[in-house]
């Protein structure tokens, strides 16, 4: 007699990424009540979006390529000291303030240039190409989960309720946290923001998945939040960090949550 197939609330623990360490993974779909998701690079395709701004600035600056350069220093500088404050594990009362005045000491910009660059090139410019690189799958993936009485949430280092909306997918989600909130104040792979919206969300952290791009920084915030891991995108390998659950597409994901087989 040939073995049953497993069931899609069985086969989550299969599909994961072990970088070194052995933690179980956690929650059984049946048990699942949030899901939370990072936004740049897991709900829209971010090299997409990268090219296209990249060509925006250029083709902005062709008559006066020195303010180019000088924006693209701007730029660099304040994603740098995103980077910096990641690691540094410090704790501050207004961390975007601290981003833009580190960004500020490493170009030579004076803040009001270096707040017009961020709100003018990652903010308001952004939204157009942010619009039309949603990832496959998405959005009957949130309609399927909603469907289920499953909660959703996202927890992104920036704002990300205009990406939402552009995206034309805000109102499916009950919560939106950003690192710049005041309860917050961390960026990833902090895992106050997690800690929020569960509190937020009235849900305990063996209840919920949080989806991202980055193993090394979506995958580290959910296991230091006790949070289960899931890196959607093809497998990467890492050198050392938690397990991970990997699914190529939000195809799959409903697959592995959703569908008895």
């Amino acid at each position: 007699m040939s073995k049953a197939r497993p069931t899609g609330r069985r086969r989550i623990f299969t599909h994961f990424v072990n970088t070194g360490k052995t933690e179980p993974l956690r929650p059984a779909a049946a048990r699942l009540k949030a899901i939370i998701f990072d936004v740049d690079g897991t709900l829209y395709y971010q090299r997409s979006v990268r090219r296209s701004m990249l060509y925006r600035l250029l083709r902005a600056h062709l008559r006066h390529p020195a303010q180019g350069v000088s924006t693209l220093r701007a730029l660099r500088a304040y994603r740098r000291a995103q980077e910096h404050l990641r690691t540094a594990q410090q704790d501050c009362d207004d961390i975007a303030n601290a981003q833009l005045r580190l960004a500020c000491e490493w170009s030579g910009i004076e803040p009001e240039e270096m707040s017009s660059y961020v709100k003018c090139w990652m903010e308001r410019e952004s939204l157009a190409p942010v619009a039309s690189s949603l990832y496959q799958g998405v959005r009957e993936f949130l309609q399927l989960a909603k469907g289920r009485g499953i909660r959703l949430g996202v927890f992104s280092d920036y704002p990300a309720e205009e990406k939402l909306s552009a995206l034309g997918i805000a109102p499916f989600f009950d919560i939106t946290v950003s690192a710049q909130d005041p309860q917050v104040q961390r960026f990833k792979p902090d895992p106050r923001g997690l800690e929020v919206i569960l509190r937020r969300l009235g849900v305990e952290k063996d209840q919920a998945l949080y989806v991202g791009d980055r193993p090394e920084v979506d995958a580290v915030t959910a296991f230091r939040a006790g949070v289960t891991p899931l890196i959607i995108g093809r497998k990467r390998k890492v050198r050392s960090g938690p397990a991970w659950i990997n699914v190529s597409s939000y195809r799959e994901l409903s697959e592995l949550l959703f569908e008895e087989y």
